[in-house]
Order: structure tokens, then sequence, then C-alpha cells
């Protein structure tokens, strides 16, 4: 667990461990360099469970450089990962150590989050990504199919291939590292959710963008050479705003709407190169990037056929289902019953 300046979450965060029904942990925590009383949360978790120990990092050094500071002094045979604002389902290490077990081929192993709106202190919808190794493959090229606190790794293959977070990433290190360790040992995601995602003002995601100078753009453009693709600027844009998230909807990248009139027919020619490429690589199975490649082409024309919004107008909803709109210092403009599962 990366924790910088922590104080509010730590402790919830902490607690959803120590009621973990799998005992044979040890729970790293790694002070990022706080400036509040994330340490003293800490302190007061150790005394009541022996198994909680905490690193301190000296001064802030970002949390991909945290969470290999803790990889480092992990000794367990797997390594699970916790944002310190979130909380984990008491069966979320015994669900994907059960994983582990059934399929010895795998690296990584997610699963599906709740989200919860800090701001309303209300339950949102859960979030929900592809199982399979060739589903993820797949959509991993558009955006991250893991999130990051519901990840559990093999901590001896990470190690034999020398596998860490990428440090110079602020945004996105959860969503590099998977892409490494899919390159080296087969991935999945469970279906039932192992983690509590908290949306607040404070996290790394509010207010991120993906734009060419992105950290999102860059783990693209990463992935596409891999496939042995190197995208043109245009083709890069197209692929930018094209690609679905659960931040923002479909249609408000600004390039989108700079290029509204011919973005699918753009889409669609771009597509045609991505195939030929994973067919060409191997690394991503060509039927299921077929599949995923058909499901945005759909949601592209249908976003066209709907009137166009104002700029701003997409993410003026329910906050827990469109988390920039908690984020932002508008009030909530939707009714609290809405419900959305992505």
């Amino acid at each position: 667990m990366a924790a910088h300046d922590a104080e509010q979450y730590v402790g919830a965060a902490l607690a959803s461990l120590e009621r973990q029904t799998v005992n044979d942990l040890e729970v790293l925590v790694v002070d990022d360099g706080s400036a509040d009383g994330t340490s003293g949360e800490v302190l007061r978790a150790m005394r009541r469970d022996g198994r909680i120990r905490l690193l301190r990092m000296d001064r802030n050094r970002g949390q991909p450089a945290a969470l290999n500071a803790g990889m480092r002094e992990a000794r367990g045979r797997y390594l699970a990962v916790l944002d310190a604002d979130d909380e984990a389902t008491p069966d979320r290490l015994a669900r994907q150590l059960a994983a582990f077990d059934r399929d010895p081929d795998l690296i990584l192993v997610g699963g599906a989050v709740s989200t919860y709106c800090d701001r309303f202190q209300q339950e949102g919808p859960t979030w929900r990504y592809a199982p399979d190794d060739a589903s993820i493959r797949a959509r991993t090229l558009f955006k991250s199919e893991f999130i990051s606190g519901a990840m559990t790794f093999d901590r001896e293959r990470l190690a034999e291939h020398r596998l860490r977070f990428d440090e110079r990433l602020r945004v996105g290190a959860d969503w590099a590292m998977s892409v490494l360790a899919m390159r080296v040992g087969r991935v999945a995601n469970l279906p039932a959710a192992v983690m509590r995602y908290r949306i607040h003002p404070g996290q790394l995601t509010a207010g991120m963008t993906d734009d060419l100078a992105s950290d999102g753009a860059r783990i693209r453009a990463r992935l596409l050479r891999w496939l042995g693709l190197r995208p043109t600027e245009e083709e890069m844009r197209i692929h930018l705003a094209v690609s679905p998230c659960n931040y923002w909807v479909l249609g408000s990248h600004p390039y989108f709407r700079a290029r509204r009139g011919s973005i699918l027919e753009d889409a669609l020619r771009w597509f045609e190169r991505l195939t030929r490429a994973s067919i060409r690589s191997g690394r991503v199975p060509p039927d299921a990037l077929r599949l995923l490649l058909e499901e945005i082409a759909a949601a592209i024309a249908d976003c066209l056929r709907r009137p166009r919004r104002r700029r701003g107008e997409e993410v003026a909803r329910c906050p827990v289902s469109h988390p920039l709109a908690c984020i932002g210092n508008d009030p909530c403009r939707a009714p609290r019953d809405a419900r959305t599962e992505v």
C-alpha cells in the first residue's frame, strides 16, 4: 500500500485487510513522504495487528516509487496492491489466490470494484472488467483493464522477469505494469467485486486528461509499438478520441468533437490497421480485437446519432456514474437514485 497524505482514509483501508479471510499475509504500508498523520494512523493499526509493517520514504517520490519500495521488502509468494483510500472485500485475497491455484500460468489477477462517492456518501455502480486473457489484451490497447487497488501478482514471476512499476509515470503505472505482466504470462479478472473504490477530489485520477502528452497516451504508444505499429500523430489522436473510459463520456474528447463529421470513417480506417497488426504480431488475439472494435464502432455511431451536446455537459451527471462531476466543484445535478452499470 502506497500512502501519501492519506490520514483520512488509510485506517479504513487497513481495517479491510485485517478482516481478510486469508490470515497468512503481511501488510506493507509505504508512507510516501506524507505531511499529515498517515504514519500515526498506520502505527495505531500496527498495535492492533502485528502483520502490519510501516516503511517511510525520505520524501514524496510518487506512487510507483513507493510501490517498488514495498515490492523490495515483500516476502510472500503473491503481491497484492491496495490503494490507501480504498477498501478490500473480506474475501478478496481468498478469491484471487484460488484463481492462481486454478491456472498456474496466471501472473496477474484483478476483479470488479464497487464504487463509492465520498462527497455525497453514496454507493455507486459496479465497474466490471474483461475476465479472460484474450479480451483483456484487446481492451488494454485502448484503456487499462485493471484497477490498481484490485491487482494481485505472482511476485516470484515479477522478480524472475525483473518487472517494476514505471517511476516516470504519474498516472497509469498500474496500467503499464499490467502490460509488462501480460508479456510474460496470462492475466485475468474476477467477475466478483474485490474492492470498494472511493471517488474523491484527492485521488490521482482527478482531472486527468488524454492528450498526446499524457501518461495514458505514452502507455498506448508503447502498446502499439509492441503490436508492431507506429501511428502517425493524427492516428494517435483518433485512438485517444475513441478510447472508452469510465471517467468521461464517449464523444466528449476535444478531437472527437473537432472531427465529428469524419470520426467514424477515421476510426474504421485506424481499426483496420490495428487488426492487421494483431494478425501479424500474434500478441493480441484478432478475434477478441475484432469484437472490441465492432463494439467501439457501434458506440461511436450511436453517439453521432444523438444531438450534439455543449462542451462540459457530458459530465454534469450523477457523481457515481461520471466521477468528474463529483471531483469538480459543481453541485450534483442528477437524481440521487441514478445508477449505471459500466
